[in-house]
């Protein structure tokens, strides 16, 4: 409970305390190296003004920096101080960076790119375009003929391969695309069979096979064989198949 002299101003005794209380707060917050524990509530956390986020190993070892680039080098051209992110492995290699070096002649456009331990950027966006990748360069399906008569081809009455290829397997899922024919008297069915086994719908001789779905029993990295399997049903003329198009894809 409150006294009469809780009213009254403190004296020298209590001025002395407090100044006493103060440098000691001084002291502590000076002595103070690092913040050990912190949570950031629903406000977040803001750096402004240039300011900049940094990680280290306890081995001293830069892991990331996001804020302002020290090296003068990167500066914009009006001399301004570019913002830009590095994300390092633990060894110190570099495997992620959001940039732009405007004296490599790359001018003002930030990119980001992916690296491998040996500095090499294994996977980039394409800054000139604005979209797409520049990195890596992936295959296309090169052009193949049209003339059905040298497609691929069988005149088996059971479904057996007549073309093959061994890929390996980066995404869940594939999508084929290719042309079917009868050739000369003949009716017959193609499908397409994943290490021997049926994988999608059989067509009839002359539709196009068409079809996506998830590669079984394969895991990512994996080598997996895909074959073209045809017969034919009547006739004595052959059952053809090309196919134009192969492509993973995501589920």
């Amino acid at each position: 409970m409150p006294t009469p002299g809780d009213q009254l101003p403190g004296g020298a005794t209590d001025q002395n305390r407090r100044l006493k209380a103060l440098e000691r707060e001084v002291r502590e917050l000076r002595a103070a190296r690092r913040l050990e524990n912190a949570a950031i509530g629903s406000g977040g956390l803001r750096i402004t003004a240039g300011g900049r986020f940094a990680m280290e190993t306890p081995a001293g070892r830069r892991m990331v920096d996001i804020g302002s680039i020290e090296n003068s080098d990167f500066d914009h051209g009006d001399g301004s101080t570019q913002q830009a992110m590095w994300f390092r492995r633990e060894d110190g290699s570099l495997f992620f960076a959001c940039y732009a070096y405007p004296p490599g002649g790359s001018g003002e456009t930030q990119a980001w790119t992916f690296y491998d331990r040996t500095g090499t950027a294994v996977l980039a966006e394409d800054t000139a375009s604005g979209s797409g990748l520049a990195r890596p360069w992936l295959p296309l399906n090169p052009p193949v003929p049209t003339d059905s008569t040298t497609w691929p081809r069988g005149t088996a009455a059971n479904f057996a391969a007549i073309a093959s290829s061994w890929n390996t397997l980066w995404q869940p899922q594939m999508r084929v695309f290719g042309l079917t024919a009868a050739v000369g008297a003949a009716t017959g069915e193609v499908r397409l069979a994943i290490d021997g086994n049926p994988w999608g719908p059989t067509v009839s001789a002359g539709a196009a096979i068409d079809y996506t779905g998830p590669v079984p029993d394969t895991a990512i990295g994996s080598l997996f064989k895909l074959d073209v399997q045809a017969r034919r049903v009547t006739g004595t003329g052959s059952i053809a198949c090309q196919i134009t198009l192969v492509h993973g894809r995501q589920t």
